[in-house]
């Protein structure tokens, strides 16, 4: 009787599959450094921000530096003992288990549902703020600053008429869409038709135009993350049957791939920024630095300074609130969507719990809404500072979960949680980016949700 292995149990009477030639590497024995290299990345992101930060003039406001830096270690040092341990406890699995087989007529239907769904959330937006045509696209891209103060007046007036979009509001609920099309669309690519590519891309470049229009960095900065993560996983996998030529070659377009996608947003960034100092007259907390002045002259200089201080001066918002005292928000203070829900649907009065970002805010001045605390004041808001050092050790646990579940296991979701938390963790030194929109709390909770059903049934079926 023949057998074949599926989700790491041996199924009678189905005809097994041959390895391909060349080196294998099993699920319990897979190079170290493909299994440490997203922490490698996570820790020299957080700690280079927060390196990066000391180097600027916001540094000279921080009153207490050890407190901040002890946390801000403390905080990263769990991550990475979180992430650890779940390395290790994989290293220790027994070895002969391989990954399901992918299916890939869900992968079409996936990576087309999320084409459709960033198409139409794109153009829903890009009609509710007011584009009527390619000129106003164009016009948007050629001033963003003034862009970007436009979207605030559309702001006010949606909360001044209580004005709501029925194809927003549909649009929201299936936020989970919003997180499968670019991950799966990088990893599968070559598997893909030229018309799905295409369909896509086209979803893609219409959501992109809305964050162009109202010259928002948020959607940009989105997709060069999951661009980033997705092909972490197909270089990472391509390695798993690859000879080493081959794999070097395919973490050699990954990374190409990867630094031309952020020197063309960086790029943006920069004009985007200098521009946003001239308009809104913050040339006081912007400092250009001097010999980058005289190389690239003053506005180009400024959008570099902007640059610099866009992903790290969060910290001084994070000094300023390990200095508030601690008031506990009642679960609502760590995600501003499910709070604002909360008000909307079931009454609560959120502004008898604010979050510490708020509190601060109300107790030296430093405005919430508008500058970065990092995202461990929101999680504090609920958890307290030693219980966001404790979170921070099961999200390095659950990150590497992910990792490790999408390169070997090669199954959907988590190769889709692996690509949320990436966001996750690319926004620590800014704020909770899966807590702040309605469409990505919901998408994050229906993965989750997803992913306990089925880890559930697989175990059921397991012990029967």
């Amino acid at each position: 009787m023949t057998t074949a292995v599926r989700d790491g149990r041996l199924r009678p009477g189905a005809q097994a599959t041959a390895p391909p030639p060349g080196p294998q590497a099993t699920p319990g024995h897979r190079r170290p450094s493909q299994a440490w290299l997203p922490l490698l990345v996570a820790a020299a992101w957080m700690l280079g921000t927060f390196g990066l930060f000391w180097t600027g003039a916001l540094a000279e406001q921080v009153t207490h530096p050890v407190r901040l830096c002890l946390f801000v270690f403390a905080a990263t040092a769990a991550f990475a003992a979180g992430y650890a341990v779940r390395v290790r406890r994989r290293e220790k699995a027994p070895t002969g288990t391989v990954g399901a087989p992918t299916d890939e007529r869900r992968i079409r239907q996936l990576v087309v549902a999320g084409a459709v769904y960033h198409l139409a959330l794109g153009a829903a937006l890009l009609l509710e703020y007011g584009a009527t045509g390619p000129g106003d696209i164009v016009a948007s891209l050629r001033d963003p600053a003034q862009a970007y103060a436009n979207k605030f007046a559309v702001y006010q007036h949606q909360q001044d008429s209580g004005r709501v979009n029925p194809a927003i509001q549909v649009l929201t609920l299936l936020g989970v869409l919003g997180a499968v099309l670019i991950p799966l669309l990088v990893i599968h690519w070559r598997r893909l038709s030229g018309g799905i590519r295409a369909l896509g891309l086209t979803g893609m470049g219409v959501y992109a135009l809305f964050f162009l229009y109202i010259g928002t960095l948020k959607g940009l900065g989105d997709f060069v993350v999951m661009i980033a993560a997705g092909l972490l996983v197909w270089a990472a996998r391509d390695g798993d049957r690859a000879r080493p030529r081959a794999r070097r070659a395919a973490r050699r377009r990954s990374l190409a791939i990867v630094a031309v996608v952020t020197a063309l947003f960086c790029a943006y960034m920069v004009n985007s920024q200098a521009d946003r100092v001239d308009q809104f007259g913050t040339q006081d907390r912007v400092r250009p630095n001097a010999t980058v002045e005289r190389m690239v002259g003053p506005h180009l200089a400024t959008g570099v300074a902007a640059l610099v201080i866009y992903p790290t001066h969060g910290y001084l918002g994070l000094a300023h609130n390990l200095e508030t005292p601690f008031v506990w928000s009642r679960g609502l203070g760590s995600t501003p969507a499910v709070a604002s829900y909360a008000g909307q649907y079931l009454g609560v009065d959120t502004d008898s719990r604010p979050s510490y970002p708020v509190r601060t805010e109300a107790r030296t001045g430093y405005p919430s809404g508008m500058y970065w605390s990092t995202i461990y004041p929101w999680l504090a808001s609920d958890l307290t500072w030693p219980g966001t050092v404790l979170f921070m050790a099961l999200l390095g646990w659950l990150f590497a979960a992910m990792w490790l579940g999408a390169v070997r296991s090669r199954r959907i979701l988590p190769t889709l949680l692996f690509a949320q938390l990436c966001l996750l963790v690319a926004y620590i030194p800014a704020n909770n980016q899966l807590g702040l929109s309605r469409p990505t709390v919901i998408g994050l909770a229906t993965l989750l949700v997803v992913m306990a059903w089925t880890t559930l049934r697989r175990r059921v079926r397991t012990a029967l």
